[in-house]
């Protein structure tokens, strides 16, 4: 009994590991979850619009040059560390919608995403 099969693959986003990713970039019935986070360095500075629009443009045009027209995949993006960032889920929802335009055909990003509070698990 039951839906299905679900595999759960966690990428890492250094650039020395990209070259493995597209081996498993295969199914159609794939979803991707781009989880990217609010602050960065020891002193967790909050990242800006444009640094976190950018981090995402460059990760889903990976996404779409790995997959090579084979598929339309979906995505929903989320965002960590929205305890740090008052102003959190507001940058996530611009970050979505400008992706959203910019992928438009190319990329379903659903226009759910979700933040999560680090410091519970």
């Amino acid at each position: 009994p039951g839906v299905g099969r679900l595999c759960v693959l966690d990428y890492a986003g250094q650039e020395q590991f990209h070259k493995s990713h597209g081996v498993f970039f295969s199914g159609s019935n794939s979803f991707f979850i781009l989880l990217m986070s609010l602050v960065t360095g020891e002193k967790r500075q909050h990242r800006t619009l444009e640094e976190l629009k950018a981090e995402a443009q460059y990760y889903l045009s990976f996404l779409r040059a790995s997959l090579d027209g084979k598929f339309i995949p979906t995505v929903m993006m989320a965002a960590s560390h929205g305890e740090s960032c008052s102003n959190g889920q507001l940058l996530l929802q611009q970050v979505v919608g400008n992706m959203r335009g910019l992928f438009h055909g190319m990329i379903n990003i659903t226009e759910e995403s979700f933040l999560l509070d680090c410091r519970k698990s």
